[in-house]
């Protein structure tokens, strides 16, 4: 297996074809590949069949849910035509024959099943165009390289500072090994979530590595702009409605999920599911769609020749998030809490006015990709073979035998899920690069916070100004204390290290004040004089807790 090493240039594709990419092989064929999401469906949802009554109640309980949802939760994304189709649903619904009197209602009920089923996954499916991708891949990297880099003065230098881009985004990992086990199976890409800027950069990355491209799931509330949902829709986005909760629905979406990626699809999961809100490290998962890659190993197993799944961590790390004082004021004030039905609708002036401070200002980021293992979460060597923790060779086919043959237990699999979803945010916390802007957030939080440990977290983001101050001497002792931390932490592979963590003191404390926050109206640290200050104790937080849970604490 290679060891970690950073992209200097983007990597010429793995499969050279685009023709011959799984993505565009699958959507081009999209009613077999539909026809495939809806058997399967039907064949795992035996709830909807265990009483002769059942499927009735479940379509009744479907058609309630969507109307509560299109009149208390519009969405501007909505299909203006959905009300007329749910509409007809109701009135087929209606015309059949009380239960007791069935005669044919049970063909009836299986047709209006089937008709939600065709509607369900119609609006869901996604597309992918060799134009639309091979367009991206040349737009991108100039769209990045504005974004993480000093806006142009003049519109002839519009290109010049691609070459730079690698200055400022640096991607790192495995980068040999994952390319090779392109070759050999399917690869999930599963990343951290704190911005709207993940998946461009995600895409961005995984498209210089060289990997044929991934499909993934976007709240429909991403598709409100016409041409940036076009765009998303033809590079593989596949539409996902939080708001519908039902058993019907989100079984669609795993059963999609499943056959994309027993077609051999590239997939991406966000596992968090939302944006982290606190900006901390994800601390629980959804294990919703990532139990679908336990049922698509298995079905390799018996159906595809075992091609195996691929699952690659991946830390995204910034020293500024776009919507950070959005996020941390919504946590704030629903304190453990998760609200999944805000509408994040968009316009075009707004997304073109938060974007330029990003263009003007962004410092940099950082894409970590951690080592690749199994579904179970073991690690896979350059062959693609899994090894337990204690260095023994092990085979996939084991997990899922029954008395000696391959068998589904839905039990047993959803432990499988908990345990990848474990071995995922350990690789989270190994993988995450520790910034200069995360290490001074940290430090300047921390001393605050000693210095006011009665108080509550509300109280201390509650303080003035003059409460807050500290002087440079107290925050470099500070500092100097929690980085030895780090190294040591770095050495045991428990976290990773930025290269200007090996700044001196000065230029170290220097470089994560100006790059904390850096776009934020409000400064989140300033050094004036030797005394250094913020101007908003909610993004010094923010950005400080990128780092709690390695139990530096103990060292302020």
């Amino acid at each position: 297996m290679s060891s970690r090493k950073s992209i200097e240039k983007p990597l010429p594709s793995v499969v050279e074809n685009i023709e011959e990419w799984p993505i565009y092989v699958t959507y081009k064929n999209k009613e077999e590949f539909l026809n495939k999401v809806k058997k399967h469906v039907l064949q795992h949802s035996s709830w909807l069949n265990k009483e002769p009554d059942t499927l009735r109640n479940e379509l009744k309980k479907i058609l309630y849910q969507e109307k509560i949802r299109l009149t208390k939760t519009p969405w501007k994304s909505d299909d203006p035509k959905e009300k007329l189709f749910w509409s007809g649903i109701k009135k087929q619904i209606r015309n059949q024959k009380p239960i007791e009197n069935r005669g044919d209602t049970q063909e009836v009920d299986e047709a209006i099943l089937n008709e939600i089923l065709d509607y369900y996954t119609d609006k869901m499916v996604a597309n992918f165009k060799p134009s639309t991708f091979k367009f991206t891949q040349k737009a991108l990297p100039f769209v990045y390289s504005r974004l993480i880099n000093s806006f142009p003065r003049i519109l002839s230098k519009i290109f010049s500072s691609v070459d730079k881009l690698y200055d400022r985004m640096k991607i790192t990992g495995d980068i040999d090994h994952i390319r090779k086990l392109q070759e050999m199976g399917t690869v999930v890409i599963v990343p951290t979530h704190y911005s709207n800027l993940d998946s461009p950069t995600i895409g961005l990355s995984l498209n210089n590595l060289g990997l044929s491209a991934f499909t993934y799931g976007a709240g429909i509330n991403l598709f409100t702009i016409k041409t940036l949902s076009k765009f998303m829709h033809n590079l593989g986005a596949y539409k996902v409605d939080r708001r519908r909760k039902h058993r019907l629905y989100i079984e669609t979406l795993k059963a999609y999920s499943t056959v994309a990626l027993t077609e051999n699809v590239n997939s991406l999961f966000y596992p968090g599911g939302s944006r982290s809100k606190t900006g901390k490290l994800e601390e629980k998962l959804k294990l919703g769609l990532l139990g679908t890659v336990i049922d698509a190993q298995r079905i390799n197993l018996v159906e595809n020749g075992g091609k195996k799944i691929f699952i690659i961590p991946v830390t995204l790390n910034y020293h500024y998030v776009l919507e950070a004082k959005k996020l941390i004021e919504s946590h704030l004030k629903n304190m453990g809490k998760e609200n999944y039905l805000e509408d994040e609708n968009t316009n075009s002036f707004g997304l073109i006015k938060r974007t330029y401070k990003v263009i003007t200002s962004n410092p940099g980021m950082t894409v970590s990709f951690a080592p690749a293992m199994d579904v179970f979460g073991n690690r896979v060597d350059e062959n693609g073979e899994s090894f337990c923790k204690i260095g023994n060779k092990v085979e996939v086919a084991d997990y899922f035998k029954l008395n000696g043959e391959i068998e589904r237990n839905v039990q047993r699999d959803s432990q499988y899920t908990q345990i990848l979803g474990e071995r995922i945010l350990e690789e989270f916390r190994e993988n995450t690069v520790v910034l200069s802007s995360n290490l001074v957030a940290f430090v300047a939080f921390q001393i605050i916070r000693k210095r006011f440990s009665q108080f509550s977290v509300f109280e201390i983001l509650s303080l003035p100004k003059d409460e807050t101050t500290i002087s440079e001497l107290e925050f470099k002792n500070v500092m100097e204390r929690i980085k030895d931390r780090l190294i040591k932490l770095d050495k045991e592979h428990k976290i990773l290290l930025s290269e200007d963590i090996d700044l001196n003191p000065q230029e170290l404390m220097t470089a994560g004040i100006q790059k904390v926050g850096s776009s934020h109206p409000k400064y989140v640290l300033k050094n004036k004089k030797g005394e250094i200050s913020t101007q908003s104790m909610k993004l010094l937080y923010y950005y400080h807790n990128k780092l709690t849970g390695y139990g530096l604490e103990e060292y302020v």
